[in-house]
């Protein structure tokens, strides 16, 4: 079945002749031949290559349209037609049938639709690739919008995978970049990821907690969820009233501060992944609104929670520490993460993965988006880490996603901004209350069975502490001195038992009487 399947995208990708937006210089011979003997090649069309390229992927599938999505917020990548044309992807695919989201609404609810809405909009309001909108009103007066799952999607969506693991198979078979890249675990962690989307009620959980993190904030508004009207394949919401984040004529028009807009994205990207650790991974433009009543304060409203994502704590603070040394141009220090994290090599030397990270990151550092090329870089760290036989964690692969979405939408919004400036502040917080003294008590307290057998690396850990806080260059002289005084006294195993042992008792007498 898979393999008919691939048949037919390599079918669309000839006919809608894609081959045409691709580099010819560095295809292989045998693509080469493949779209030579075209019959396609030679039949005239009158449609663009941004048109044909978003009617191919729609036909493709809803795997497809997700990456249309992604490609529709890189003006780096695409040319200005494409990106137009991909735009469509972002809420405004053909819907399907009424008749059929209301059959599905009525069967997820088990009510007839008039019993369960006092009005309700045939018209859909918007349709997207995994569901389409309709408004509707409460008998309670509450205006609402219900989302509905498009039919038999579970099915296409399991034949789109299947094609993505044969794919994934092949090349795991034949090429050493896929293996390194880990390439098979992202399309299986995917799966999970695109399957968990099809459950509205997974995204109801989603949105509901994202909306206690942020309650009462100025930074961004989540809609109300109304659980008593959704279910498996139907969600109900909240109508929100805001402009689309991509309408900058009307962002400028309402005299909306765009550098704000922007930055203020930045922070809520931040504070998802280091202070709530649960992060909205489907950040494209068709989920993102401004609420511009406050156009020198504007705030985001943002929709659809079916795609989150966390990290472990192990994964949190690599990414962070990896940040904060980043931001310092500590590069010795990304590498030897890197290294010990088990992403390279055990073999890579330090000092040439150190070179490597700071000939990428330098040129773009503390530059705008407008001056940053992410795609030249990307290609560079993908060819200098293939030695090093680079290989990132599955687990990462929302985190990028959203790095993706979030870097491209801040690229339309406001490319001068210096994402540099505006992301340390939140690394260096974030960095100071991981290290703060009252959070290591409470975590001693909660761990001091086994920080009892780790009593002899404790010297070693609280140096480690000190030097990620001096390279922030937020703290004074009296930090360096006491790292210093650390390490002269780390060899003496005396101080070292004294230090463990009265942290220790020290500890249990907290854990006693607070």
């Amino acid at each position: 079945m898979a393999f008919f399947k691939l048949i037919r995208i390599l079918f669309i990708f000839l006919r809608f002749r894609l081959n045409d937006l691709l580099p010819k210089e560095s295809l292989p011979l045998w693509i080469k031949i493949i779209f030579f003997l075209s019959p396609f090649r030679i039949i005239p069309t009158s449609k663009s290559p941004g048109v044909r390229l978003a009617e191919a992927l729609e036909l493709a599938g809803p795997l497809f349209v997700k990456f249309g999505q992604i490609l529709s917020t890189r003006p780096d990548f695409l040319t200005p037609d494409l990106i137009q044309e991909l735009k469509k992807f972002q809420n405004n695919l053909k819907p399907f049938p009424v008749s059929e989201a209301i059959n599905t609404i009525e069967k997820d609810l088990g009510k007839p639709i008039e019993e369960l809405f006092e009005s309700f909009n045939k018209e859909p309001l918007a349709a997207a690739s995994i569901a389409q909108v309709h408004e509707a009103k409460l008998f309670s007066g509450e205006d609402v919008v219900v989302k509905v799952v498009r039919p038999n999607l579970a099915k296409k969506i399991k034949s789109d995978v299947s094609i993505l693991k044969m794919l994934g198979d092949i090349a795991n078979t034949f090429d050493a970049d896929a293996r390194r890249l880990q390439l098979v675990e992202m399309i299986r962690e995917y799966e999970y990821v695109i399957t968990s989307e099809v459950d509205l009620k997974k995204e109801a959980g989603n949105t509901i907690q994202t909306s206690k993190f942020f309650e009462n904030s100025d930074l961004l508004y989540i809609p109300k969820v109304y659980l008593e009207y959704s279910g498996n394949k139907t969600l109900t919401l909240e109508k929100i009233h805001g402009i689309p984040v991509t309408d900058i004529s009307i962002l400028e028009e309402r005299k909306v501060d765009l550098k704000k807009l922007s930055e203020r994205g930045v922070s809520i990207f931040f504070k998802q992944l280091f202070d709530d650790n649960f992060f909205h991974a489907d950040m494209h433009p068709g989920n993102i609104f401004v609420d511009a009543n406050n156009p020198d304060s504007p705030t985001y409203i943002a929709v659809d929670y079916a795609i989150c994502g966390s990290l472990s704590e192990k994964e949190q603070l690599l990414i962070g520490k990896m940040l904060a040394d980043m931001f310092s141009r500590n590069y010795s220090g990304v590498a030897k993460t890197m290294i010990g994290a088990g992403w390279v090599s055990k073999k890579t030397k330090p000092i040439e993965l150190e070179v490597t990270i700071r000939t990428a990151i330098d040129p773009i550092f503390e530059r705008p988006f407008s001056e940053i090329n992410f795609g030249e870089m990307l290609v560079f760290l993908f060819e200098e880490t293939r030695s090093y036989e680079l290989s990132l964690p599955a687990s990462l692969l929302l985190l990028h996603k959203t790095l993706i979405n979030i870097e491209g939408l801040g690229r339309q919004i406001y490319p001068d901004l210096d994402l540099w400036t505006t992301a340390k502040p939140f690394i260096q917080n974030w960095v100071s209350k991981r290290y703060n003294p009252s959070n290591l008590i409470d975590k001693l307290k909660n761990n001091t069975g086994e920080f009892a057998e780790k009593a002899y690396e404790l010297p070693e850990k609280i140096e480690s502490i000190f030097n990620n806080l001096a390279n922030l260059n937020e703290f004074n002289d009296e930090i360096k001195n006491l790292r210093q005084d650390l390490s002269d006294q780390k060899s003496s195993s005396r101080f070292l038992l004294i230090v463990s042992t009265a942290i220790i008792v020290a500890t249990i007498s907290i854990a006693l009487f607070i």
